[in-house]
């Protein structure tokens, strides 16, 4: 898997900028960095790809990875998830970290990422459903079909 690790980059710029989250300086040096991609004022991926991943006879419980292109070919995910009693996520922005430079290597990190997530929700220790722990674990096997068949398919 190819990475483009921005961490530092994204560092200095916010070292730089105290209130960076509300700065058009920061901003345009951020898009800069994903060749002048398009986003929004909170640097948020104006066109995204979405991949959902539901877990049969199960409605609530899904997970989706979100991509988005760069000019440069760049590649940025968020993750979304949802389950029977909660659920979270984000859209890809100019602000992630990490870039990956083939579409197949961000399925790959968000699918991971979904699985990680999934693995947080069977392991829960607190008050939680009799049986959010197997249906975490169903969806957790779904994540791991799809990463395995996307796999494959780039074999051939």
């Amino acid at each position: 898997m190819t990475v483009i690790d921005l961490s530092d980059q994204l560092d200095d710029i916010r070292s730089r900028y105290p209130e960076y989250w509300r700065s058009d300086e920061a901003q345009h040096e951020v898009q800069a960095l994903w060749a002048g991609a398009e986003c929004n004022d909170c640097g948020v991926f104006e066109r995204d790809e979405i991949i959902l991943i539901e877990l049969d006879g199960q409605k609530s419980w899904y997970g989706e990875v979100r991509m988005a292109v760069a000019p440069n070919g760049w590649h940025a995910i968020a993750t979304s998830h949802w389950y029977g009693q909660g659920g979270g996520g984000s859209a890809p922005s100019v602000w992630t970290p990490i870039a990956y430079t083939t579409r197949d290597e961000a399925v790959a990190a968000g699918i991971t990422k979904l699985i990680a997530t999934f693995e947080g929700v069977r392991d829960w220790k607190g008050s939680a459903p009799a049986n959010q722990s197997s249906v975490a674990q169903r969806m957790i096997e779904t994540l791991k079909a799809y990463l395995s068949q996307s796999r494959q398919l780039t074999l051939f």
